[in-house]
């Protein structure tokens, strides 16, 4: 079978030659010790070697405004390398949002320092950053090489960006505090991101993914009476506009956390795809049990326990455990929660892979 035969496969709760699989968001030092292990220089050719059916894209959105102010280019295994942005010394450095960032003195992950919307009682006349969108056609010519995988199109969830932008306790403090704050920060970036999502859709993404915290490994960021207040309808409105550009497009997602509080209101919104199931906080297999008939999932192999701390034969018992406890019926795409912490043993993620290939699948069909 074809990847995206796979794909519609589990999403039609059926069972393909094998479930398929996808490597979320690999940091660079696992991407350069694959190419070592494969011994070439191609990413693309170590996800065919891994056998990856997903393919993560962008639309390739310009920032023009401000990248004539961008001064340098993110270096090293630091996230955001190979992007401009603007620096103000060697680690401090401000994005398009006008977020600004810090680079941990080992360079490996970021810090959020501040923002433009920070401790202001209005919003002003801040808007989002001023963006060019290419054509549907430019887009769909960029992914023509790839274009036999499922392709999954990535916009950030509005919270991730309105918090950044505003600071976390601050904008938490504004849902209470002052509603309309939140309402016209909200209407703007939800503008904003469903113009890209929507862009990718008509370009012929397979997927759109919604990425973005709304919950921690203890419970929700905010209340769910807060996300019905504030997001319900601008997520079913974005979904619904995603859709109408591309009837066949599935939505996911994202978030890490214990986010089973939220299931129900995202099942309103429209999404098809829930991503991690963070096995640290939720069962896995119990989420399925509720929510299997509504939802298919993504993710569910630690990256907090066994990727980085297992042995090899761990991990293949996770991702065993995973297909059967998740992927009876369909409806699971064996991943990653989230990013391969950056010295996790080679032989481990080697393992997921490995184990996803040789799993006997006429085991599930046969009850």
């Amino acid at each position: 079978m074809t990847s995206k035969q796979r794909f519609q496969a589990v999403m039609n709760r059926q069972l393909p030659d094998r479930l398929p699989a996808d490597m979320l968001w690999p940091r660079s030092e696992t991407l350069r010790d694959l190419r070592n292990h494969f011994k070439t220089d191609s990413d693309e050719t170590v996800l065919r070697k891994l056998g990856v059916d997903f393919r993560w894209v962008g639309c390739g959105e310009k920032y023009p405004e401000f990248e004539k102010k961008c001064n340098r280019e993110m270096v090293g295994d630091t996230p955001g390398a190979g992007k401009r942005y603007i620096f103000h010394d060697d680690r401090t450095f401000e994005d398009e949002w006008g977020i600004v960032h810090r680079i941990g003195s080992d360079g490996k992950y970021l810090e959020w320092r501040g923002g433009p919307l920070v401790d202001k009682e209005s919003i002003g006349d801040w808007q989002p950053p001023q963006m060019v969108l290419p054509s549907a056609d430019a887009i769909r010519a960029s992914w023509a090489s790839i274009k036999e995988y499922v392709l999954i199109g990535v916009v950030t969830m509005p919270f991730k960006i309105a918090w950044h932008v505003a600071s976390y306790e601050y904008f938490l403090a504004q849902m209470a505090l002052d509603p309309e704050f939140v309402e016209t920060i909200y209407e703007r970036i939800y503008a904003f991101e469903t113009a890209k999502a929507v862009r990718m859709a008509e370009a012929g993404a397979d997927v759109i993914a919604i990425v973005g915290d709304i919950a921690g490994s203890n419970g929700p960021m905010f209340s769910v009476n807060m996300f019905e207040r504030f997001d319900l309808l601008r997520f079913q409105k974005m979904v619904d506009t995603i859709r109408a550009a591309n009837p066949t497009v599935k939505i996911l997602y994202h978030s890490d956390g214990l986010l089973e509080p939220f299931i129900p209101a995202l099942i309103k919104c429209g999404i098809d795809i829930l991503n991690p199931i963070e096995s640290n906080c939720m069962d896995p297999a119990d989420i399925k049990r509720k929510f299997g008939e509504q939802l298919a999932f993504h993710g569910a192999i630690s990256v907090q326990k066994t990727i980085p701390n297992g042995t090899v034969a761990d991990v293949k018992n996770e991702v065993n455990e995973r297909i059967r406890t998740v992927g009876y019926n369909g409806g699971y795409i064996v991943s990653n929660e989230n990013s391969f912490p950056y010295n996790a043993p080679l032989e481990n993620v080697l393992a997921i892979y490995e184990a996803v290939q040789a799993f006997d699948y006429a085991s599930l069909r046969n009850g």
